[in-house]
């Protein structure tokens, strides 16, 4: 094998695997991927109101999901709270599991979540017509939109929502136990690291990198020690992070 093939398959490798070691803490909390390529991220934790979930994966989700409660001690039940960064195909598969849990998002995420409206990104827009996805009907789940940046209090934890619109039209992050998870705002590829959402799968790229370096301005007042992207990619808070990831 030559050195270009080495190292091409070495890069390659590199971009199937996750870095999530940082952000686990089970019985506690937990993240978990769904099938590779896109290792769509679920993160879950047990707080003083019951177990709260981010985002909901893709192939695989209702498994994987399932994996992650029996990790912390849990069952779907004790769900009592879903928290979505953006509503693609690929972070919301195990929402049926959860039908009797509240879901939080961006109000102006809502009608794209029901499939009342499409992504406007042609990937997404596609797909859907070729294969629909399965997404809830009106009144099927307990839906809470938040039109601005949110504090979700459960006893000794908080979640801190802010939305950061640009990617799809309600992208949203959420802090949490000093974990920023951004969604699809920011990305990583093993050949450049993290950089801004990608342009093809993204409503409006321009406003999402002046949303993301926003939204580094409004954590300031928080403690924030790692950033993590809807793929499982994650990375301590710096600056240097901060500056590539709204190029």
């Amino acid at each position: 094998m030559g050195k270009a093939t080495a190292l091409f398959l070495t890069l390659l490798l590199a971009g199937c695997t996750v870095n999530l070691s940082r952000i686990q803490d089970p019985p506690r909390s937990v993240a978990v991927t769904t099938t590779a390529p896109w290792n769509s991220m679920m993160y879950l934790a047990r707080t003083d109101s019951g177990v709260v979930v981010i985002d909901l994966g893709w192939a695989g989700g209702e498994g994987k999901l399932r994996e992650g409660l029996r990790r912390i001690g849990a069952r779907p039940d004790d769900v009592r709270h879903v928290f979505l960064s953006h509503t693609h195909r690929d972070h919301i598969v195990g929402w049926r599991l959860l039908r009797h849990a509240r879901f939080h998002l961006a109000a102006s995420e809502a009608a794209l979540f029901r499939g009342v409206r499409p992504h406007a990104d042609f990937p997404s827009s596609a797909a859907e017509r070729l294969v629909p996805s399965t997404r809830p009907r009106a009144g099927e789940l307990e839906v809470r939109g938040f039109a601005g940046d949110t504090t979700f209090n459960f006893g000794r934890d908080t979640i801190f929502a802010f939305s950061a619109p640009g990617h799809t039209a309600g992208s949203a992050a959420y802090l949490f136990r000093g974990v920023l998870f951004v969604g699809d705002a920011v990305t990583y590829t093993p050949l450049i690291g993290f950089r801004s959402a990608k342009r093809i799968y993204t409503d409006d790229l321009s406003r999402s990198r002046a949303s993301v370096a926003a939204l580094w301005k409004r954590v300031e007042q928080h403690r924030v020690d790692w950033v993590c992207t809807a793929h499982g990619r994650c990375t301590r808070f710096t600056e240097e992070f901060r500056r590539d990831a709204t190029r």
